[in-house]
């Protein structure tokens, strides 16, 4: 149930987020130019700067939790094999 209503709310939330994405490319489509330290400027819309920006950054956070889930899982096979060998030794005991 709780699963449920945790997916509900991030689908309302995508959608709200999304909509008001869509009102403010449309309101904010004049080209700007990004310089960069190397090569020409590049021109796009500031609305798919943001965009892109926007996108970068879900990806850098999506890759900083997974490296937080994977490292969380490592620690766990560690310490339950630590409670293993633990419980196998406990039961050697006379």
């Amino acid at each position: 149930m709780l699963q449920k209503i945790r997916i509900g709310i991030s689908l309302i939330s995508f959608l709200l987020i999304f909509l008001y994405c869509l009102t403010f490319a449309t309101r904010n489509s004049e080209p700007l130019d990004v310089f960069f330290l190397v090569g020409d400027p590049v021109n796009l819309p500031v609305a798919l700067w943001f965009g892109l920006i926007l996108t970068l950054g879900c990806i850098i956070g999506l890759l900083a939790g997974v490296m937080s889930v994977l490292s969380k899982k490592r620690q766990i096979r560690r310490l339950q094999k630590a409670l293993d060998e633990a419980q196998e030794r406990s039961g050697r005991l006379p």
